[in-house]
């Protein structure tokens, strides 16, 4: 890997075991209650074709603003309970990058989350995706906890 690469990796314990963090990734039903930073953005639609090859779409709403935010991708590697890797691109965006999960338990009852996300073209685009992550975790662990 380019040492000049531009990305990001998070750390975040979430408080719940390895399978049910891995659902939250991968279950369209779950994916829609918490996959959006802050507390007011919603997820309308999420669909997942958890395999290598399928796609991903995630829809996420701001009703201060009123602005939607689609990204979308396919599968790149997918290790149930372990790992995840997918591109990702939104809808009126020119990067297409790169994300990868990978989940450790830490005892029973809690998940280590490491996310990487690689192939920025420029920092403030990692800058930006590094907020929303943070939130969009934060709100992983909320409701998952």
């Amino acid at each position: 890997m380019d040492d000049a690469e531009i990305k990001l990796v998070i750390n975040k314990k979430i408080h719940a075991p390895v399978e049910k963090v891995y659902e939250a990734w991968t279950k369209p039903e779950i994916i829609r209650k918490w996959f959006a930073p802050g507390d007011k953005m919603t997820v309308p639609n999420a669909e997942a074709d958890v395999k290598v090859g399928g796609s991903y779409l995630i829809h996420m709403h701001d009703p201060d603003s009123g602005s939607d935010h689609i990204v979308s991708g396919e599968y790149e590697e997918v290790v149930p309970n372990e790992k995840l890797v997918f591109n990702w691109k939104w809808k009126d965006g020119v990067d297409r990058t790169q994300v990868t999960i990978e989940l450790r338990a830490q005892g029973n009852d809690k998940t280590m989350v490491t996310l990487t996300h690689r192939g920025f073209s420029q920092q403030e685009f990692a800058d930006k995706h590094n907020e929303g992550w943070f939130g969009c975790l934060e709100n992983l662990d909320k409701y998952i906890a």
